[in-house]
This record gives structure tokens, sequence and C-alpha cells, in this order.
């Protein structure tokens, strides 16, 4: 590694736990504001988050679809493509996931992986109809994948309110999928965690090498800009699509994985705000794997543990959603500053190293 790059990997980490040092000495003051005591609050966070084996295990089960979708989104984001529509990526792979669990007349053994691979392919489908209206169009992904997120939702609600609802109730959610389709239990029936975690562990992997290829290559080229991807020989147009749809499968994978390893049904809500915290993730992570691992884990554990300081004391868990807006407000600004300022600049004047010094 060169010392241009080592010192910029450096200044990335630096200004990432400065932000969440941040976030975390403002979310102290209203701790404070609401008569409580910061330092009560945030041990009972951490205690929250690691303070038993079953804790632990919970923080992991959030971590799964977090890191998952983080990664997703940051293959669209790599590309300069603002895949904002994570949660409708997520339901439309849960949706496809039910369908074929509770439908699909085959024996329960082919379900699996049918729905496996379905609950990508359609996430992959969802996210590249934006693709393909910004190649097709030049119309902004961010409204697309916005407005595809609300037809997601609506209509999950129509099938949970309708075709899919379940016949033996009066709420608004679909039957169990069978016993057999799902995932198993790592430690015993009384702990949430599930098998999940291997397929997390398995597109990690892939994410490292996948930055190495090819395809990585081009995508990685495309987000510096159309003529320079276009210079360098790349159908701009199609790496768009295949890069949203890259994202998409992901993020519909993770849909799959959280129907057969923890809601068993789909329901109103599944999705929560699982797509708003995976854009808040891979900004933070700065796009890179490693960033994105630590900063989903952050994450994982500060909404375990913000459930847990609000049980435990008498802060209120919005403190958790300020801390989480205020990541998103440094992010921004340390973009802003990054590049107007251009630290590396800076810092190369000062030690005195030539703009190419290796």
């Amino acid at each position: 590694m060169s010392n241009r790059t080592s010192i910029k990997v450096a200044l990335e980490i630096v200004g990432t736990v400065l932000m969440v040092v941040g976030a975390l000495l403002i979310g102290a003051v209203l701790v404070v504001l609401s008569e409580n005591n910061p330092i009560e609050a945030y041990q009972a966070m951490i205690a929250g988050a690691f303070g038993s084996k079953q804790k632990i295990a919970e923080v992991v089960v959030k971590l799964i679809p977090i890191l998952i979708m983080s990664l997703g989104v940051s293959i669209a984001f790599k590309a300069q493509l603002w895949n904002i529509g994570a949660g409708g990526q997520f339901l439309m792979g849960s949706i496809v996931s039910v369908a074929i669990a509770l439908y699909v007349p085959v024996p329960i053994w082919l379900r699996i992986p049918l729905s496996f691979a379905a609950a990508i392919v359609v996430g992959a489908g969802w996210a590249a109809l934006a693709g393909w209206l910004k190649a097709r169009f030049s119309a902004n992904e961010v409204i697309t994948t916005l407005m595809l997120n609300y037809i997601a939702h609506y209509l999950l609600l129509y099938l949970i309110n309708g075709p899919m609802q379940d016949p033996y109730s009066d709420l608004s959610q679909t039957d169990v999928i069978p016993d057999g389709m799902r995932l198993t239990k790592l430690l015993g029936p009384t702990f949430r965690l599930h098998s999940g975690l291997f397929i997390m562990i398995a597109v990690v992997v892939l994410m490292i090498f996948f930055w190495r290829t090819t395809l990585g290559y081009r995508i990685d080229l495309t987000g510096q800009g159309e003529k320079v991807a276009t210079y360098s020989g790349i159908n701009v147009n199609r790496t768009v699509i295949l890069t949203m749809g890259l994202s998409g499968g992901l993020i519909g994978l993770a849909g799959w994985i959280e129907i057969f390893g923890i809601q068993f049904r789909l329901l109103d809500g599944i999705a929560g705000g699982l797509g708003n915290t995976a854009t808040i993730v891979a900004l933070l992570g700065s796009l890179n794997v490693y960033g994105v691992i630590a900063a989903a884990i952050f994450f994982s554990a500060l909404l375990c543990g913000g459930a847990s300081m609000k049980r435990m004391t008498d802060v209120p868990y919005s403190v958790v959603d300020v801390i989480q807006g205020l990541i998103i407000i440094f992010v921004i600004a340390k973009n802003v500053v990054w590049d107007r300022c251009d630290p590396m600049k800076l810092f190369s004047k000062k030690k005195g190293y030539s703009q190419h010094a290796e």
C-alpha cells in the first residue's frame, strides 16, 4: 500500500470516528436535557447490546440483514447511483419468498432453493428497473427508487389484507411458512440467532473479492464519471443497469433471510427502517467492505442497545433516532469539506509528499 493510500485510509478512519463520537456527545446533551444521566444511559445501552450471550446474539441477528443490505447499497453508491430503494427491494424479495413457500406445489426441499433464487432475482429486477429508467430516459434514480418503495409497500398491504392473508386470522399477515423451510437455530430454541449468519459471512467474503474483479473495476470506474468510463471502453448504460441489479439482488437476499430466519410470514412493517439504516451504514463505512462491516456492527449494537436503554431508563428511544440523523448530517458535511478542502493535498504539502509519492 502506498503512503498516499495509507494516509487516505487513516483520514477516513479518523473522520468516521470523530463523526460517531460527535453524534454520541450531542446525544448525551439531549439525555441531560431530558433530565437523565448520560453515563447511566450509555451504560444501559452497552449492557443492552453486549450484557449477555443472548443480547450479543440479538445484535448479530440485527446485523445479518443490515450488513447484507448495506453491502448491496454500497455497490450502487460506488458507481454514483443513489439506490434509496433498499426498503422496497427488501419487501419484494420477502414477498416472492413467502409466495413460493406457501403456494408453489413442489416438495419443500425444492421450494427452499427456488425461493432463495427468486428473492435475489426479484430484488435485482426491482432495482434494475430503476437502473433501466436512468439509462433509457435519464430518470433520477433517487426519485425512481423512492417511488418503487411505495409501490412495494402498497403491494405488501394489498397481499396481506387480501389474497395472501392468513385465513385463520383477522390480522394483516400471511400464514407462516412450513417448519421444514425455516433456517436452523444455532444456539438453541431460546435464541433467535440462525444459520443465515453463514450466508452473511459468505456474502462478505464474496464482496471482498468482488471489487478485485473486472466487473468490480468497471463499476468503480463508472463512479468516477461517465466520460472517464466511456473513454475506458465501458458501456455505461449497461453497467448502470447491471450495477443496480447486483445491488438489489443482495437486498432481496436479505429479505429472504429475514423471512426464513426470523419472521416466517409477511406482515406490515416487516422492513422497518432497514432500508434507511443500510443507506446510513454504507455511507458511514465509506463504501469500503471493512468500513461497512464496522459501521453495521455499530448500528446493530446501537439499535439493540437503544431499546434496552429505553426500558432501563427514562431516556426516550428517539435519542437513538437523533444519533442516526446526526451521523447522516456529519457524513454529508464530511464529504462537502473533503471535496472543498481536499485534506490529502494539505497533508501532502505539510509532510512534503508529492502527489505521486509511493
